[in-house]
């Protein structure tokens, strides 16, 4: 098992190699010259001791142009993602939302943000095409994957991202939860936090299976 210090590494070059990825996959929008970045993997470290895990959703949503115009002035890097993440992508809704239900199921430790594909959509594709998804998982992930901790459990954000990594990781707990932001988001508040509180009936559930001794799989949008 790496280090804390050794993981960043890792991922660093890791976020240094997918920045630059070219292998223009389908159904994807990639335009550094305008600040459209392949990006989204991203090491949060709270408590280096504590237990950590790795928050996995589809794809990144499109970008704003507050953050395109960032990477155009300030370079379309790796560091620049991470100097944007620290300054403001860590305070938005689907960061904050998925960080206060990962405290509530006491994983205090390092998370891992990270995506099945690392690319926007494009306008022109209503979904990412399966192909896109696979490669992308195949180079990036699955090498994401293979140096966190055994015992760091998956939170699959989204129906579709938690299905694809239930044939992903099978030796790994994962958690599905419904998408924290946009259509799904009212689903997300409804179930999993309906009076600003976590539901009790969830967070058992979901502390019951990352103490289990064998990796489960379990979707809390289909909690009551």
């Amino acid at each position: 098992m790496l280090t804390m210090a050794a993981l960043q590494a890792y991922l660093d070059q890791l976020g240094y190699e997918l920045v630059k990825c070219s292998d223009g996959c389908w159904g994807i929008e990639h335009d550094r010259k305008n600040g459209i970045l392949p990006r989204c993997l991203f090491l949060e470290i709270q408590d280096p001791k504590e237990r950590g895990c790795l928050a996995v959703g589809l794809n990144p949503g499109k970008s704003n142009d507050a953050e395109r115009d960032y990477y155009k002035k300030n370079g379309n890097s790796y560091c620049s993602f991470k100097n944007y993440w620290n300054q403001e992508l860590y305070k938005i809704d689907y960061h904050s939302k998925v960080r206060k239900l990962i405290q509530c199921v006491g994983l205090n430790g390092p998370i891992i943000w990270t995506e099945l594909a690392k690319c926007e959509r494009s306008k022109e594709t209503s979904q990412l095409p399966i192909d896109t998804l696979r490669h992308c998982t195949s180079r990036f992930l699955l090498r994401e994957l293979k140096q966190v901790p055994s015992n760091w459990p998956i939170i699959g954000i989204g129906k579709q991202a938690f299905d694809a990594l239930c044939y992903i990781a099978p030796e790994r707990t994962i958690i599905g939860i419904p998408h924290p932001t946009g259509a799904w988001g009212r689903s997300f508040d409804k179930k999993l936090f309906p009076s600003g509180s976590m539901n009790e009936e969830c967070k058992k559930h979901a502390i019951d299976a990352i103490r289990s001794c064998d990796p489960k799989a379990i979707w809390l949008g289909s909690m009551k």
